[in-house]
Parts: structure tokens; sequence; C-alpha cells
């Protein structure tokens, strides 16, 4: 039992919890990137159907996946704070200032960003998820005009993210903390392979770009959607109908009639394939 717990407390087993479920938390943000990227598919379907898909999984699928995940969140933010003051005890003043020379700045604000996305995280899932911070937009449904779905009514993920990102204040807050994320990545991903043993001298420089490249990937997906709906409500260059499901939405809104539908025939990309006239079903 003693050798038990002298193992879970050791530095060497915690980084190996942090390199496990990073790697995890990295992935899942690769994944959901691109899920998010594609409301700039040119309209509502692609990201609504994605939406849906997500949101009716059989139940130990998802909430498997979600609890799986919140474990590792969990587990590896609270690992880190643990190595953070394990190295404040163990650290000797005159090894500190030599070390810091050799860190770079992602290295040194680690516990930093890391803190701004655990804050991040759940201001998010109560925004997008959950939607306590912005329950209104539980009124937005959808009918989808293709596909399996066909003639179903589905919740208006599109229409939710153009509301929210129209909004200066959350684009820009949404983006500063995927700046945050990106900036933690820089390091995380590459310290991931040295606690794990993959990080030898002749691939470090190798890895460090890697690390760089994932982290300017995952910021700038992120960072386009809000990015995108900024732009088209403030410049002529339309990359999402901003104006539109804004001024739809907010008579709807006005009318107080329940659920809220919006028309999505000014789309240009409407056709065949992918209709976008949306009627509101009948009662």
């Amino acid at each position: 039992m003693s050798y038990l717990k002298k193992t879970l407390m050791s530095s060497l087993f915690k980084k190996y919890v942090m390199a496990v479920t990073g790697f995890a938390l990295a992935s899942f943000l690769l994944v959901h990137m691109l899920g998010n990227l594609q409301a700039l598919e040119g309209g509502p379907t692609a990201i609504n159907v994605y939406a849906n898909f997500l949101q009716t999984l059989p139940w130990e699928i998802l909430w498997g996946f979600r609890i799986c995940l919140a474990g590792c969140f969990v587990l590896h933010f609270l690992t880190a704070y643990l190595l953070v003051l394990e190295n404040k005890k163990a650290r000797p003043q005159t090894y500190a200032v030599k070390k810091t020379v050799a860190c770079t700045s992602a290295a040194k604000t680690m516990i930093y960003t890391g803190t701004v996305i655990l804050l991040f995280a759940v201001l998010h899932i109560l925004h997008y998820t959950v939607l306590n911070l912005n329950p209104e937009f539980k009124t937005l449904e959808w009918v989808c005009g293709s596909g399996q779905y066909e003639g179903k009514t589905l919740h208006d993920v599109y229409a939710m993210l153009i509301l929210a990102f129209s909004k200066p204040a959350v684009s820009i807050l949404y983006i500063a903390a995927m700046f945050a994320i990106g900036f933690h990545l820089v390091h995380a991903v590459s310290s991931m392979f040295q606690s794990v043993g993959l990080r030898g001298e002749a691939v470090r420089y190798k890895l460090n770009a890697v690390a760089a490249i994932y982290a300017v990937a995952i910021f700038g997906g992120f960072a386009l959607n809000p990015i995108a709906v900024l732009v088209s409500k403030y410049t002529p260059l339309e990359i999402v109908p901003v104006k539109q499901v804004v001024s739809q939405y907010e008579a709807q809104a006005a009318a107080k009639n329940g659920k809220v539908f919006i028309d999505y025939s000014f789309l240009k990309k409407c056709g065949e394939k992918a209709p976008c006239k949306i009627e509101k079903p009948a009662k």
C-alpha cells in the first residue's frame, strides 16, 4: 500500500498523467475545432446536422465521452497544480533564478494560461452547451431541408453562434481565450512528448516546431468563426449572414411567439441539394 501511494504521489507518475490527459484534451480540441468550422460552409445545414448527431448519440456513448473528457480535464489541471506546489517547495531560490533563463514565456506562464482555460471552459459550457447564460437561445429552431433529418426540427446552432459572436465583447473574450489555449499548447504539446521519454535532443527542435504549428492551427481555427461574424457585421464583406439572422431573431423574439425560426431562403447556396427555405411547422 505504501509503495502504491508513493508511486501515485511521485512526480514522474504525475507527469505521465499530465501527458496522457493532455494528449486526450489536445485531440479533442482538434475535433471540436473542425466541427465548429462547419459554420463557414455557407449555411446552417452542416453544423446543425452535426450538432444534432452529437446530441442524439446513445446516452451511454454521449455521457461516457463527457465523463471521460471531464475526468481528463480535472486530472490534468489538478496534477498540474500539484506539480507546481511540489516545485515551489523543492526548488532552491538559486536554482530558480538560473532555470528561468532557459524557460520560454509559454513554459513560465503555463499555470496562468491553464487557469484561464479552466475558467473559460466553465463559461463556455454554460454559454453554448447548457445555455444558462443565454436561455433565450433555447428557442432557436431549424427545419432540416435535406438528408436523413429532412423535415425534422433541430436546434439552430448556426443562428446561435452568429447571435452570440455578433456581440463584440463575447467575440473578443472568446478570441483571447483561444489565444491563451494556443499559447498553452506551444509548451504543453512539446513537453507531453518529453514526459513519456520521446523528446530527445535529436528531435527536440522538430517537436517544438510541431507544437508551435499545432498551437497556431488551433488558435486560428477557433478564432475564424468570431472573426467572420465581426467582419460580416461591421464591413461590407458578408462571410456569414449576421445582419439577416440578427434582424429576424430580434423581430420574432419581440413578437414573443415562442420558438424562433430563421428563414434562410436568402442564402445564395439555396438549391435542390441543400434547400434553405424554412417554413414554420404547422401546430
